[in-house]
């Protein structure tokens, strides 16, 4: 009777250390192998041979092979904040605008901003008289933005072409102003005069800064002498100031009717074809 009282005390205490080593190990596994992922989280799960993500919300169970595993937050982006991704296993990159959460997919990494050193971009908005260009560094090829429009994001390869900054004002022109633009891929010349605004193409620079147009009346005349064919045209008044504007007398004449000169004036100007 007592041998079998000891027995069944033995069998007891073996049922109470397996029931506790059970409890154990459950704890372990749930805590190693079961995770629970919130809605603005990831779960990374490195295993031998790939590397796997699962998006919350949920309760995510791991395999037992298994090298790492991490639960990050989502990068979560506001209206004018934007981000680079790039896959580390294909080498592409692409671009995330907000307003939106980021959920990477295996092997992306965001690209941290070498200027500010933070993940989120800020976008560029542009007024109405404002513009930016950007060149793609895998292409070569440039684009060009202009106001007014918000959220303005290069592309994931794209950098600015104009400065740090980016943005440029157009050239305010009065009505009695003009510049001339040159095309830097062709090599043309044009001639932009007010009242307007100036924005420059993907190739374009100005030349100078804006000038002066010449005053006439009709007691004033003006000689322009055309550089590509040596010519002197005389403009003797308005009308034929206006009827001779064309391709090859690239000049902006300004007409004062409120200015009265008491003597005749010749101005010698020479301009560009």
């Amino acid at each position: 009777m007592i041998a079998f009282e000891q027995h069944i005390d033995q069998y007891v205490i073996a049922q109470i250390i397996a029931s506790i080593i059970f409890i154990v190990l459950s704890l372990l596994y749930f805590k190693f192998y079961v995770k629970l992922v919130q809605k603005d989280e990831q779960l990374v799960v490195r295993g031998l041979t790939e590397e796997t993500i699962q998006n919350g919300p949920k309760i995510a169970w791991l395999p037992l092979l298994t090298k790492s595993s991490e639960v990050r937050k989502v990068l979560s982006l506001s209206q004018m904040e934007y981000c680079v991704v790039k896959n580390i296993l294909s080498g592409e990159k692409r671009v995330e605008v907000g307003p939106k959460m980021v959920f990477l997919q295996p092997y992306d990494v965001v690209k941290t901003d070498d200027s500010t050193g933070s993940k989120k971009r800020n976008a560029l908005s542009l007024k109405a008289n404002e513009y930016v260009r950007f060149v793609d560094n895998s292409t070569g090829k440039v684009r060009v933005e202009y106001g007014e429009q918000g959220c303005v994001v290069p592309g994931p390869d794209e950098v600015f072409l104009d400065g740090v900054s980016g943005k440029r004002k157009a050239m305010d022109l009065q009505v009695f102003e003009y510049v001339k633009v040159q095309d830097k891929r062709t090599g043309k010349v044009r001639t932009e005069r007010g009242e307007k605004l100036v924005f420059l193409g993907p190739f374009e620079e100005y030349l100078g800064s804006k000038q002066t147009a010449v005053e006439v009346d009709e007691e004033t005349s003006v000689l322009v002498r055309n550089k590509r064919t040596g010519k002197w045209l005389p403009f003797p008044h308005v009308i034929q100031i206006e009827a001779l504007f064309g391709r090859d007398t690239s000049i902006c004449f300004t007409v004062f009717p409120y200015v009265s000169l008491h003597a005749t004036l010749v101005h010698f100007v020479a301009v560009d074809a």
